[in-house]
């Protein structure tokens, strides 16, 4: 009873321990450029849905051709994100393995309702809406786990699956420039700490030497 009215006051502190690790995947995401791979990413991507639409557009459904752009993307994905910021980007911080667990979930069970639509046989694409909730449950998991910013993003991912239910002839593009959008976005507010962090250090620096 004493134990559970007065906790032991070396057991750390769960809060905490997220707020230290979410604070520290920041600093690393500023140190190292992830601004700059995610807004290579969301290039990457929205090219990769133009291309998509483009050939929808056409006529082209063959699951075959768009499996072979998405795989060109996910090397394409890889590449940038490894060049920009670093072939270890994934183990410089703990929580950004934690991040790249979950979005490889989502990559995973994008494919996986893809998969599904196409094995039915069913005319109707409902795997493209379903992207977004993906996506949008994604966004709400970093939420939870680094900042409720991510609310934000993970709000325009559902807006953007009502959209592409009104507009099934426009789902790639809509994704593709939804995805681009939300991946600036987080790109330059990153960008903007480094600046103001690189500012700090001149600063610091001029103080000193002054």
């Amino acid at each position: 009873m004493i134990d559970a009215e007065f906790p032991d006051p070396t057991e750390p502190d769960p809060s905490a321990c997220k707020a230290a690790l979410a604070a520290d995947l920041v600093r690393v995401a500023v140190r190292d450029r992830w601004g700059r791979a995610l807004m290579a990413v969301g290039w990457i991507h929205l090219a990769t849905f133009l291309a998509c639409q483009a050939l929808y557009t056409a006529g082209d459904r063959g699951p075959g051709t768009f499996l072979a752009i998405w795989a060109l993307e996910f090397v394409a994905v890889l590449w940038a994100f490894r060049r920009i910021a670093g072939p270890s980007w994934h183990r410089a911080t703990p929580l950004a393995g934690v991040v790249l667990r979950v979005w490889a979930t989502l990559l995973i069970l994008s494919f996986n309702v893809a998969s599904l639509n196409t094995l039915t046989g069913w005319q109707i694409d409902w795997f493209k809406p379903v992207w977004a909730t993906l996506s949008s449950f994604a966004f709400m998991v970093l939420a939870y786990l680094i900042s409720y910013k991510f609310f934000f993003p993970a709000v325009a991912m559902y807006f953007t699956g009502l959209l592409m239910v009104r507009n099934p002839d426009w789902n790639y593009l809509i994704y593709g420039l939804s995805w681009w959008a939300n991946l600036q976005v987080i790109a330059l507010i990153l960008l903007r700490r480094s600046r103001s962090h690189a500012a700090e250090l001149s600063s610091l620096v001029g103080s000193r030497a002054g």
